[in-house]
This record gives structure tokens, C-alpha cells and sequence, in this order.
């Protein structure tokens, strides 16, 4: 019998309605139908536009960067805390042919690098470029003299340039910085291409339209905050909500409460945000929600929990929350943001189940699981996942021998994640540089901290585990306010002994603002490890 091997392709995506991202905007604006943008602040606020007024918003800070007299292709980094300032400077680049590069304004709060080191060091990363921010730079960011065309507020002073740039669909339409263990990121290189054909596929395939209500608590600076939403919401033309992150961190709940009150029907964030949800069970019980209209909840951008999805659907369930309303799926800045994904179901899963299928590639998207040497291997078999197609980056800017390290000789993107292929369905195991191996047996990080998690006396969304000296493994968690950390910390141990048959060589109590997460609020495991090592 012939094995089937692990190989899946999405299928051709039509033709193009919107080649380019300026196309979709303008379409935007002259749409019958079309809905808002809302921005909510962090004391609650909103400020409302309308797809006509962000287009001549935008028009107006396109004279004054014209006015400082950059050519079409300009590199400009765009360091802006204001969501509508980030939002308009960005679509003026669009529309005069330059290539945004967004960069974090508000980092992690144990960031290795303060907002003022990531603008400096992304410029002095790319070259010759541009810099527009919210305000004058410090004489300590120093270097940019001339590059610094000026503030949004400044720049959206001047007359409004309508002689709109005509960009060609494999035109460099963004840049954008992979989050990176440490230090500073990679710049992915993406077109118009790349951007709207995963918009296009992602309506395709969900049936999105104008009449879609969604809601983004993502930065706008990360791929899936400003390409996989609002993008693609400008290129649906329909309602768009976007709160600060930290402002859905403080409380979880603002999360419900905002997309209740307007309607949400789609939404999006990493496993962790569901388990910060379900922590408080008790309060939401007291809710009044009304979350009938969601149902399409991406969980995507790090390992996805059982667990954590089914008591979401469960705690959510009385206020009408559809069974079907979460899609697990998978995809990364280098593609576009997400290209695969499918419906979870409590039905068919369990709580003990150690991986989430994410479905299938979308159109114009293919995906392959091969092992070290490059050759597939059987479904079934863990192995090295790779993807080609429409939304797939062409690589790193300035960064050859990055691009070369990533791509195979056919042409295939190396994505760094582990994954097999079942009865043509992906699953993604974790990613190859998370793996923990201990006394020659691999194991995945991620599964032991959701086991961890488990514990009634750790708090969700802190907990990491890694190698440090020599093989031991570690256990970084933070402890609820009322635990006894002294009478804790052999529990955890234990229970990672019983559930893994493993010895922890260390239980180490942290702090939140110890435990290193990126603007989404992924782990940086490999962080935390080196700090360990260098105590």
C-alpha cells in the first residue's frame, strides 16, 4: 500500500479584485455600504472614521512627506503610539508608493529594547530611510538629522496630495519586523501581492464582506493587527474595532464587554488571551453579554491549548456564543499573517488531547512537512513544515545570507515550525527552536507549561519552560497572590514528574514583568533561559 505523503495544496486562488492595497482603499471609500474604523483608548474613548475621511486624512500627510521630496520606493519607519496617526501615516505611504516600515512605540515592558533603541536601531538596520514619529526625536536617538520628516500632526497640516502613486501588485508594499528572541528583528518583505491575495483567499474561504463587524486588541505595528485585520477589513470595506493592547491586558474582560456592545462577529488572539478569559469564570457569571454574532474567533500565533479553547466555548456558551465560533489556525509574518485554518469543536476534541488540527491552506497557498534532509515524509510523521505560494514573503530586506538559511532551491519558505500532515489536515506540533530536550528525549515546551497551567496556585500566561545547565530543565512560573511559594514549588515539580516522567532540575517563582513576552504577548523562552545562565 502507498503512503501518502505529507503534502497539502490550497487550491488557485481567483483572479484579483484589488490588486494593490491603495486600489482597496480608495474601493473603500466610495462604498455604499462600507463601515467604520473605531479606535478605543485607553480611558474607553472612541474616536469614529469614516473610509473617505481616512482616505483624505491620509491625502494630507502624503503632501508633507512629498513636500520633504521622497521618491516612490522611499523607506519609511513609522514609530507612532496614536492607533488613527499610525493608521492615516501608513495609508499615506501606501497611496505615494513608499514602503512603511511600522515599529513598536510601546514594547513589552521588560523589552530588551526601549521604544527609543527599536526606532534607532531599525534605521540604522535599513539603511537609507525615512522616520516619522509622534513627537521630535531625543537628542539621544540621535543620527537622523534630515531623515526625520516630522510629526503626524505637522505633516497632516499641508494641502491634500490626491496624485495617488498607480504601485504594481509585486511592488514592496510593507516591511515588517519579525518580534525576535532577542536583540533586534528581521525585516519581512512583503508586496501588494503577498497582502492582498491572503485578504482575498481569507474572504474566500470565511465568506467576509462588507457587512462584517470585527475587533482587533492587537498592536498595529504586528502583522496581525494591521495585515491580517485591518487590512483585509479595508479590503472588505466593512466595521472594524481597535483597542490598545495593554488596555485588554489590564482587564480580559473589556475584550467581551467591547465586542458585545458593538457586535462583533470576528476576532483574533494567541492561546494565552483565552486563558486569561477563562480565569475568571466566577465574574464572568455575573456578565450580561450578548455574544451571539461571533463566530469567528482565529486562534492563532502560538501553540493552541485544548484545553484553554474548550472551557472558552463552555464559560461563553450561556451568552450565546456558537460552539463553532473558534477557527485554531496557523501563519506568520513571512506569510501574510494566517493561511490556514478550520472550525474547533468540544465535540471531537478533549482535554487531554496533546495537539489542535488548523486545517487546510487556503487558495494560492501549499504546504509540505519534510525531514532534515529535505525529503517528505509519510502523513503521520513529525517533521519540518515549509510553505509556498501567493502570500509568501520573498524574503528578508538586506539580509542575503538570512534569505538563504530560509528557502530551499525550490523555492519553499522554511517556516522554523515542527508539524504532520493527517488525512490532509495540518497539525502544528510547536516550533523546532522550542523543543526541550532532556537526557536525550524530546519534549515541547508548550505542553508542559499547559500542564503547569493546570495548578491552582499559578497564574495563566507566565509560565515557561526551557533547558538551562547542561540539559535541566526549568520551570519558571508566577505564583497567585495567596500561594505559598515555599510549599509550592516542590508541587511543581511533582506534577511535571507524574504527568512527564521527567526531573525538574529548577522550580523558579517570577514576577510577571520577568517572564519576556513579545508585543503579543508570545514567550520569549530562550530569553528567560539565557538570564538564568547568566545569574
Amino acid at each position: 500500500m502507498t503512503e501518502n505523503l505529507s503534502t497539502v495544496d490550497g487550491g488557485p486562488l481567483t483572479a484579483l479584485t484589488m490588486p494593490t492595497l491603495g486600489e482597496a482603499l480608495v474601493r473603500a471609500s466610495r462604498l455604499d455600504d462600507a463601515g467604520y474604523i473605531r479606535y478605543l483608548a485607553s480611558d474607553g474613548t472612541e474616536q469614529r472614521q469614516s473610509y473617505s475621511d481616512l482616505l483624505d486624512d491620509a491625502s494630507h500627510i502624503l503632501g508633507g512627506i512629498r513636500a520633504e521630496g521622497l521618491r516612490p520606493g522611499s523607506l519609511v519607519v513609522l514609530q507612532i503610539d496614536h492607533a488613527p496617526d499610525l493608521i492615516a501615516a501608513f495609508w499615506a505611504c501606501v497611496l505615494g508608493g513608499f514602503v512603511p516600515v511600522p515599529v513598536s512605540a510601546s514594547p513589552p515592558r521588560n523589552s530588551p529594547l526601549s521604544a527609543a533603541e527599536l526606532l534607532a536601531g531599525a534605521w540604522g538596520m535599513l539603511g537609507e530611510a525615512w522616520v516619522i514619529t509622534d513627537s521630535p526625536p531625543a537628542d539621544s536617538d540621535s543620527g537622523f538629522g534630515s531623515a526625520w520628516l516630522g510629526e503626524v500632526t505637522a505633516l497632516r497640516a499641508h494641502a491634500a496630495d490626491r496624485d495617488w502613486h498607480a504601485s504594481a501588485a509585486d511592488d514592496l508594499a510593507v516591511l515588517l519586523l519579525t518580534s525576535g528572541s532577542t536583540g533586534l528583528p528581521k525585516a519581512v518583505m512583503l508586496t501588494h501581492r503577498n497582502i492582498m491575495s491572503r485578504s482575498q483567499a481569507s474572504a474566500q474561504v470565511r465568506g467576509l464582506s462588507s457587512a462584517n463587524h470585527t475587533f482587533n486588541w492587537m498592536p498595529l505595528d504586528h502583522i496581525g493587527g494591521l495585515v491580517m485585520f485591518h487590512v483585509r477589513d479595508v479590503f472588505l470595506g466593512c466595521h472594524q474595532v481597535h483597542a490598545r493592547t495593554e488596555w485588554v491586558i489590564e482587564d480580559p474582560l473589556r475584550w467581551l464587554d467591547a465586542m458585545s456592545r458593538y457586535g462583533s462577529d470576528t476576532t483574533w488572539a494567541p492561546n494565552f488571551a483565552f486563558g486569561l478569559v477563562v480565569d475568571r469564570a466566577e465574574e464572568i457569571a455575573t456578565r450580561s453579554w450578548d455574544l451571539s454574532a461571533l463566530n469567528y474567533i482565529m486562534n492563532g500565533g502560538e501553540a493552541i491549548k485544548p484545553r484553554v479553547g474548550r472551557l472558552f466555548l463552555e464559560t461563553l456558551a450561556p451568552f450565546g456564543l456558537p460552539s463553532t465560533s473558534m477557527h485554531p489556525g496557523w501563519g506568520m509574518s513571512e506569510t501574510s499573517a494566517g493561511v490556514v485554518d478550520r472550525v474547533f469543536s468540544v465535540a471531537t476534541s478533549s482535554d487531554d488531547d496533546r495537539f489542535v488540527p488548523v486545517g487546510v491552506p487556503h487558495p494560492g497557498v501549499s504546504i509540505r512537512v519534510v525531514d532534515e534532509h529535505g525529503e517528505l515524509v509519510p502523513e503521520g510523521v513529525v517533521g519540518r513544515l515549509q510553505a509556498t505560494g501567493l502570500p509568501i514573503t520573498s524574503g528578508y530586506y538586506g539580509n542575503p545570507e538570512q534569505n538563504r538559511q530560509s528557502f530551499t532551491e525550490d523555492g519553499w519558505f522554511k517556516t522554523g515550525d515542527l508539524a504532520f500532515i493527517e488525512d490532509g489536515v495540518l497539525v502544528v506540533t510547536g516550533r523546532v527552536d522550542d523543543v526541550v530536550e532532556i537526557a536525550g528525549v524530546a519534549y515541547h515546551g508548550h505542553e508542559i507549561e499547559a500542564s503547569v497551567e493546570e495548578l491552582p496556585f499559578v497564574e495563566p500566561s507566565y509560565t515557561i519552560a526551557c533547558t538551562v545547565d547542561d540539559e535541566q530543565l526549568a520551570i519558571f512560573f508566577h505564583p497567585r497572590a495567596n500561594a505559598d511559594v515555599d510549599r509550592v514549588v516542590p508541587l511543581v515539580a511533582e506534577h511535571v514528574r507524574a504527568r512527564f516522567g521527567v526531573e525538574v532540575g529548577h522550580v523558579v517563582p517570577v514576577e510577571k514583568d520577568e517572564v519576556p513576552k513579545t508585543g503579543i504577548g508570545k514567550l520569549k523562552r530562550s530569553l528567560l533561559a539565557d538570564r538564568f545562565a547568566q545569574r
